[in-house]
C-alpha cells in the first residue's frame, strides 16, 4: 500500500519526519519498506498484513497515525450528497427535461452480496480529473483516466472501499440484479478479455446479460466513455471467499478483489457511495437523482468482555483498567464497566474486522504501547505428570530409554512415515502396510510396519560419515502388517565394530546382538527369553530368530539380509532386532533382588555334551538352573562346535563352564562332584544329552 504524505495529512496533523513516522508505524505492526522522493512530497510503502484490511486505504492509515500520535482523525466531506429511501427511487432534484427509466436493483443472492448501493447521477461531464487527484493516483499507482474513472479509484484508496462507475444508458432497462452467472453465459472486461462465467460466480447485471462480475471487474460494454452523460454509481458488500474464489478460477487479480478478499468496512460501503457522489458532482458536474439502498444494513458490534489481569498476564507486565481505556479509545473503540469491579466491555470500531476475542485487544494494547518496550520474561510452564496408567507406561518406556543407554546404544528418533520404496527395500509388501489417504509427499506415504527402515537409513547416514561402528535404538510406534492399530516397539541394530582398543577389539555379530537383548531382558523382565529359529522377511535366510517371553511372541532378530543392505548401500554386515515393548513392560520385575557378593570360593567344573541339532541351548540351560538350583553361582557357554570326528550328523557339542557356590561355608569338592553328576543325569534324562 502506497501512501502520500500530502494526502494522509488531509486527514490528521503528522509533525514527525517520514523516516520518524516509518518507524512508528513499523514498530506498531505496519512494516513500511520503502520511502519514495515523487512530486508532491514523500510516499511510503506499507506492507499490509492480511488481517489488517483496514489499512489498504488511506483513512485506515490516518487512523493508526492518530492513534500513535495522540492525534484526531478529519474525515472527509460528503457535502452535496445523502441518502434517498431505502429500496426506493429518489425524486430528481432538478426538472429532468426527458423521461428516464427508473433505477431498480434486486439482490437474488442475499449470501454472497447483503448490501448494495446505487446511485443513479445524471448531467455528467467527461474530462480530465484535476492535476492534484492525478498526482495522489499516480503516486499510488494508478493511471489516470477521466474524472469519473478517477474518483472511483480516489475513493477506494481513501476509503478502502471498491467502487464502480457503469453508463446508465449502457443498461438495459436501467436495472441491476445480483445474482449467480447462467450456465453458457460469457464477459468481456475491462481487461479486454472474454470470460466465460460458472454458476458458482456473483454477477451484476442488467435486465438482460451480465455487466460486471461481482467484486472483481466490470464489462466493457456498461464501461463510462467520452460520450456518457448519466453514471450509476455501485458500491455494494460482497462475500470475501466468493470474491477469492471467483478471483482465483478466472486469473483475474483488481484493486477492487484484493480488498474484497480481506473484508471491507460494512459501515464504509454508505459513506464511500456518498463521498464519490459528492465529488462527482464537485468535479464532474453531476446531479444525483435516484438512490436505492437494497439489503441489510450493519448491526452493532459484539461487545468483547476484558479483563486487567487476563491481560497482564497475557502481556508480561501490569496493564491497569485506565490504560487500557485510553490506548483503546485512540484505537476508535467503545470502552465501558463490564458489571465486575475491574471488568470492561469492548466494541471494537466497524473497519475493525481483525478484533474479535479478547488477545486480539490485548495485542492492541501491546502495539501501542510498543513491541521494544514490553520485558522480556520468560513464561512459566508447569510440569505435570500424567496419572494412572499413562504415567506408568510412560515411566516403564524411559527406564527401557535409560537401560538401552547403559548397554551401549546410542537413540534415534526417526520418521514414523515412509516410502513405498523404504518398504520395498526392508522386504515388506507396500500392498500390506498402511498407506495415508493424503500424504504431504510420496516420501511419507505410509505408516511404518517396523522400525527398520528409520534404523537403516540412519545406519547409512552414521557409515557415510565415516563411523567405524554403529549401535542405535529406537523406542517408538509401529503399524504391523494388516492393521491400523499402532504399537510401541524397541529396534536396535549393530554394525562395524562393537569395541575397539589399540591391543584387539570386537566386531558387532550375532552374538553381540543376542548379548544386548539377553542383558537387557534380564535386567527388565522376570521370565527368561526363549529364542528359536524362524524367518524374517528383512534376515539372511537361516539367520533369523524368534524371541519369546513366558511362552508369548515378543519380537525377532537376527542378521540383516545383504540384499536388503545393497539397498541401502551399505556395504558392511548388520544386525537386527525389534520386540514388542508391551511384551516387555507386561513381563517387568516389580523389584530386582540384590545379594552381597560371596565371600567363599567357588568350585569350578566344565561339562561337554552332545545335544541333538533340533535342542536350543536355552533348554539345555535351563535344566542345568534347575537342577543345581542356587547352587550354581555362574552358568557360561564357552564351546560349541557341529563338525568334527567326534560330532555325529545330527548332533553338536556344547560345553559349560559352572561355578558352585554355598553362600555360607566352602563347597567340598566331593560335594561339587556330586552336583556336577546329577546335572549330567538330568541332561541325559531330559535332553537326550550324551557327556563327553
Amino acid at each position: 500500500m502506497k501512501v502520500p504524505l500530502e494526502w494522509l495529512k488531509e486527514y490528521v496533523a503528522i509533525r514527525l519526519s517520514p523516516e520518524a513516522l516509518a518507524d512508528r508505524l513499523t514498530m506498531t505492526g505496519l512494516e513500511v519498506t520503502g520511502i519514495a522522493r515523487m512530486e508532491g512530497g514523500s510516499v511510503l510503502d506499507i506492507e499490509v498484513t492480511p488481517n489488517r484490511a483496514d489499512c489498504l486505504s488511506i483513512l485506515g492509515v490516518a487512523r493508526e497515525v492518530a492513534a500513535i500520535t495522540g492525534q484526531r482523525v478529519k474525515l472527509p466531506s460528503v457535502q452535496g450528497s445523502g441518502l434517498g429511501v431505502r429500496g426506493k427511487s429518489r425524486k430528481p432534484r432538478t426538472p429532468n427535461p426527458k423521461p428516464r427509466t427508473p433505477l431498480t436493483i434486486q439482490i437474488e443472492d442475499r449470501k454472497g452480496c447483503s448490501r448494495y448501493i446505487g446511485r443513479l447521477i445524471d448531467g455528467v461531464r467527461l474530462g480530465p480529473s484535476p492535476g492534484w487527484m492525478q498526482r495522489r493516483l499516480a503516486a499510488c499507482g494508478i493511471r489516470p483516466i477521466n474524472n469519473v474513472v478517477d474518483i472511483t479509484n480516489y475513493v477506494l484508496l481513501e476509503y478502502g472501499q471498491p467502487l464502480h462507475a457503469f453508463d446508465a444508458d449502457a443498461l438495459v432497462e436501467c436495472a441491476i440484479r445480483v445474482r449467480r452467472a447462467k450456465p453458457g453465459e460469457r464477459l468481456k472486461a475491462l481487461d479486454g478479455q472474454e470470460h466465460r462465467l460458472a454458476p458458482e460466480q456473483l454477477v451484476i447485471a442488467d435486465a438482460s446479460r451480465p455487466v460486471a462480475i461481482a467484486g472483481v471487474i466490470g464489462g466493457e460494454d456498461s464501461a463510462v466513455t467520452e460520450r456518457t452523460t448519466r453514471v450509476l454509481l455501485e458500491s455494494a458488500l460482497f462475500d470475501p471467499i466468493l470474491v477469492r474464489r471467483t478471483a482465483r478460477s478466472l486469473g483475474l487479480g483488481t484493486e477492487s478483489s484484493y480488498r474484497f478478499e480481506r473484508g471491507v468496512d460494512p459501515v464504509g460501503v454508505a459513506s464511500a457511495s456518498a463521498r464519490a457522489a459528492a465529488l462527482l458532482h464537485e468535479l464532474a458536474g453531476g446531479t444525483e437523482t435516484a438512490v436505492v439502498d437494497v439489503g441489510t444494513t450493519p448491526s452493532a458490534r459484539a461487545a468483547i468482555p476484558i479483563e486487567p489481569a487476563r491481560a497482564s498476564r497475557w502481556l508480561g507486565r501490569r496493564v491497569d483498567p485506565g490504560e487500557i481505556r485510553t490506548t483503546l479509545a485512540r484505537l476508535g473503540c467503545r470502552v465501558a464497566s463490564g458489571g465486575a469491579e475491574t471488568a470492561l466491555r469492548v466494541i471494537p470500531p466497524s473497519s475493525r474486522l481483525d478484533l474479535v476475542r479478547d488477545v486480539d485487544l490485548y495485542e492492541e494494547i501491546a502495539r501501542m504501547a510498543g513491541y521494544d518496550r514490553l520485558p522480556a520474561t520468560l513464561p512459566t510452564v508447569p510440569i505435570t505428570v500424567t496419572a494412572g496408567d499413562e504415567a506408568a507406561a510412560y515411566r516403564r518406556s524411559q527406564s527401557v530409554r535409560c537401560l538401552a543407554a547403559s548397554l551401549g546404544l546410542t537413540e534415534a528418533i526417526t520418521w514414523s512415515l515412509v516410502s513405498e520404496t523404504a518398504l520395498a527395500h526392508c522386504g515388506f509388501s507396500p500392498s500390506t502396510a498402511t498407506r495415508l489417504a493424503n500424504p504431504l509427499s510420496q516420501d511419507h506415504a505410509f505408516l511404518r510396519p517396523s522400525l527398520l527402515p528409520g534404523l537403516l537409513q540412519a545406519l547409512r547416514r552414521n557409515l557415510s560419515h565415516g563411523a567405524a561402528g554403529v549401535s542405535l535404538y529406537e523406542i517408538g510406534n509401529v503399524t504391523p502388517a494388516g492393521t491400523h492399530e499402532e504399537r510401541a516397539h524397541l529396534g536396535i541394530v549393530v554394525c562395524g565394530w562393537w569395541a575397539r582398543g589399540w591391543r584387539k577389539g570386537e566386531r558387532s555379530d550375532f552374538w553381540v546382538l543376542k548379548g544386548l537383548v539377553q542383558a537387557l531382558l534380564e535386567r527388565l523382565c522376570r521370565s527368561t527369553a526363549g529364542w528359536r529359529n524362524a524367518e524374517a522377511v528383512w534376515a539372511q535366510a537361516g539367520q533369523g530368530a524368534a524371541i519369546e517371553l513366558a511362552g508369548r511372541p515378543a519380537g525377532a532378530a537376527g542378521q540383516i539380509a545383504r540384499t536388503v543392505l545393497q539397498a541401502w548401500d551399505i556395504d558392511e554386515e548388520a544386525w537386527f532386532a525389534e520386540l514388542s515393548l508391551a511384551a516387555l513392560l507386561g513381563a517387568r520385575r516389580t523389584a530386582t533382588p540384590v545379594a552381597a557378593p560371596g565371600t567363599f570360593p567357588p568350585v569350578k567344573r566344565d561339562l561337554s555334551i552332545l545335544v541333538d541339532e533340533q535342542r536350543t541351548f536355552e533348554s539345555v540351560a535351563d535344566v542345568i538352573r534347575e537342577t543345581a538350583g542356587v547352587s550354581a553361582a555362574r552358568i557360561e557357554l564357552i564351546d560349541r562346535f557341529t563338525k568334527g570326528a567326534q560330532v555325529p550328523p545330527g548332533r553338536y557339542s556344547l560345553t559349560f563352564s559352572i561355578e558352585y557356590r554355598d553362600p555360607d561355608r566352602t563347597l567340598t569338592a566331593a560335594e561339587a562332584d556330586a552336583l556336577h553328576q546329577r546335572i549330567k543325569q538330568a541332561l541325559v534324562d531330559q535332553c537326550g544329552a550324551t557327556p563327553r
